[in-house]
């Protein structure tokens, strides 16, 4: 998505979040690491962070955060059918809590100006929505959403271009269903007004859980390009014995030995000619499936190729075969030569499972090196070895952690202002900026940090 930038996200009554919790990208004041900080149209306005990477401990509230993020994302672009009920999951720990609303607000740059976007919601019904755009010493709401009564009423800005347009969209409004958003509605009723909105969510905010596999790895290998080089080259940096990455033709017969009968009969009568889709195998191997010009099956396995260290011979091995953190490597690197070449923010579940302390920190010296003006990274992690100010910066250091109530709270380590010399890690562990597990010692039954 060009042009848009994420500069804060506030969640309430959400998962394990009860009051008000914002993650923030507006840089704080301090000078180091410029480059982190990303340009806005006015250079007198808070500028935005390419990064934030989140500490906690298990329970905490990291992976609810990401959840936040996945939900907003799925009511917008997706929105409800008629009497669906909104799949929300209120604060489970205060009794009222379930009868109260829930909500979120997104503050974005959208080519130089300031929007926020909010939806208040419970398990049937938009209760409120609203599209503000903020400027240096007023606000202008553009449309605001109320239910009242057993009635939507949507009020807008003077700004339409003409009286029939205006009609339009109260249009729009009369029939916004009282369980969908009305910039989603918008959007299915062919309209652009509102679409670069929309299309953040669709298309300029990606999620990444620990799971997730990258489904479109065998078509980007087949194109070559700078996927394929990009591997090559991290590999060989990492020093991990990899050459590159490949896909090997496999007989048809395979075909039928390795996938059900169902499935290959669906992907037969759903693929187009001359398109293709990966899948992993119930082997644990990587395939792609693909129907070239003629409408005829083909399978291909994706292959990882090791260098012998004596006579630089290339052997392939099984992606099955592989580590798990190399896998995970695997699938995430997509992330990054799409930030290289997009605009986007990714949010990224245990940036580390799986890998090595090396493996994640050149993950993000490389997004920092390669990335676009507006490119972002949102990422929850146990990596210590990331508590380095000569990494990240301050305030792209984030813990969130459960008060007594075991509702999680984010706050920034830019509020405890250490110094630039300080141990960050040290003081992390030692529990000075909270963010840890507490642990019972079995022989005494105290409990400490």
């Amino acid at each position: 998505m060009e042009g848009t930038m994420l500069i804060r996200a506030t969640f309430a009554n959400l998962f394990s979040f009860d009051a008000p919790q914002t993650i923030s990208f507006v840089a704080g004041k301090g000078r180091t690491l410029p480059s982190h900080k990303l340009k806005r149209k006015n250079r007198n306005e808070p500028s935005p962070l390419k990064a934030a990477i989140v500490y906690g401990a298990n329970a905490s509230g990291k992976s609810n955060l990401v959840k936040c993020f996945n939900l907003a994302k799925k009511m917008v672009v997706k929105g409800f059918h008629i009497d669906e009920q909104i799949n929300r999951t209120p604060f489970r720990l205060r009794p009222n809590a379930i009868k109260e609303p829930s909500w979120f607000e997104f503050e974005l740059d959208l080519n130089g100006e300031l929007y926020a976007y909010k939806l208040v919601f419970d398990d049937r019904i938009i209760l409120e929505e609203s599209l503000t755009q903020i400027r240096a010493t007023t606000e202008r709401s553009l449309f605001s959403r109320t239910y009242v009564d057993q009635k939507t009423s949507v009020k807008f800005d003077d700004s339409f271009s003409s009286k029939e347009e205006q009609q339009r969209f109260q249009f729009i409004a009369q029939n916004t269903r009282p369980n969908q958003p009305f910039l989603t509605e918008t959007v299915e009723s062919n309209s652009d007004r509102y679409r670069q909105l929309y299309d953040w969510f669709r298309y300029g905010l990606e999620i990444i859980y620990p799971e997730a596999i990258f489904t479109g790895l065998g078509p980007a290998l087949q194109s070559g390009g700078k996927l394929a080089s990009l591997y090559e080259g991290f590999f060989r940096g990492l020093g991990l014995g990899i050459a590159g990455i490949q896909e090997i033709r496999i007989d048809t017969e395979s075909l039928l030995k390795t996938f059900p009968v169902e499935l290959v009969n669906e992907l037969r009568k759903s693929l187009k000619d001359g398109v293709s889709i990966s899948l992993a195998g119930p082997d644990g191997s990587r395939y792609r499936f693909a129907k070239n010009k003629d409408g005829e099956m083909e399978l291909y396995k994706i292959m990882i190729n090791h260098e012998v260290a004596e006579t630089h011979e290339q052997i392939a091995f099984d992606l099955k075969d592989e580590s798990d953190g190399t896998i995970r490597l695997i699938d995430l690197i997509p992330a990054l030569a799409d930030v290289c070449d997009h605009e986007r923010i990714y949010v990224i579940d245990e940036l580390d499972r799986s890998m090595h302390a090396q493996l994640t920190r050149a993950f993000l010296e490389y997004f920092f090196s390669c990335s676009t003006s507006r490119s972002q990274i949102l990422a929850t992690t146990h990596d210590l070895d990331l508590l380095d100010l000569d990494l990240l910066r301050k305030d792209e250091i984030w813990f969130v952690e459960k008060d007594r109530a075991s509702a999680s709270h984010l706050y920034s380590l830019e509020e405890f202002k250490p110094r630039y010399d300080k141990d960050i890690r040290k003081g992390y562990l030692q529990g000075r900026f909270g963010g840890i597990p507490i642990i019972c010692n079995a022989q005494t039954g105290m409990w400490g940090k």
